[in-house]
């Protein structure tokens, strides 16, 4: 008899944690963007999140919708931030920003540590930019990761991290969107709980 409470008791237990674990596990969404660049028209989040990171000295980017990466589903937009460009050796870049993803359950904030998102140029010989007709000159290979500073709806006390990886056309200032003219494979994993 003591035998078969210690089996129960195992499997009671195991059950248990199976399911405590259940409950905090992380939520993974993926999302993909490819195409031209649009401006960044939206207002600001009028959170606390937002304007310590601006400080005063950020400025919008870019607009894009964001699709199901298996499906090709649309599941929303992005609203984009950047500040503290900074220039290195062989063209590299690199930034912060700060990320509204308008999803159809509320929205995610997110926000790069400071120079969290980097790339540099490819050989064109490699990977010839697409778009020249729009101004394309070269693509940077690039990404970053960051926390999640914020959100709505069911987001609203989402923690966790987010990273992303792009090839982007750039051309000169004028062209794009201050200089985005397209991105190829815009690939966001957001892990959130």
């Amino acid at each position: 008899m003591n035998k078969f409470r210690s089996v129960i008791a195992a499997t009671v237990f195991a059950a248990t944690a199976g399911l405590c674990g259940t409950a905090v596990a992380a939520n993974n969404i993926q999302l993909l963007v490819n195409g031209l660049a649009a401006p960044n028209g939206a207002t600001p989040p009028g959170t606390q999140a937002f304007a310590t990171w601006c400080g005063g000295v950020c400025f919008p980017t870019t607009h894009q919708p964001v699709h199901d990466p298996r499906t090709g589903q649309a599941k929303g937009a992005i609203y984009v931030w950047g500040k503290n460009f900074q220039f290195g050796a062989g063209g590299s870049l690199c930034f912060s920003e700060f990320i509204v993803f308008a999803l159809d359950q509320g929205e995610i904030h997110v926000a790069s540590g400071d120079l969290g998102t980097c790339g540099a140029p490819i050989d064109p010989l490699l990977k010839p930019p697409l778009h020249a007709d729009k101004g394309a000159l070269v693509v940077i290979g690039g990404g970053g990761d960051g926390a999640i500073v914020g959100g709505t709806g069911k987001y609203k006390k989402w923690t966790g991290t987010y990273t992303d990886r792009v090839f982007v056309g750039f051309g000169a200032p004028e062209s794009g969107v201050g200089g985005i003219v397209y991105y190829d494979q815009l690939w966001f994993s957001i892990s959130g709980k």
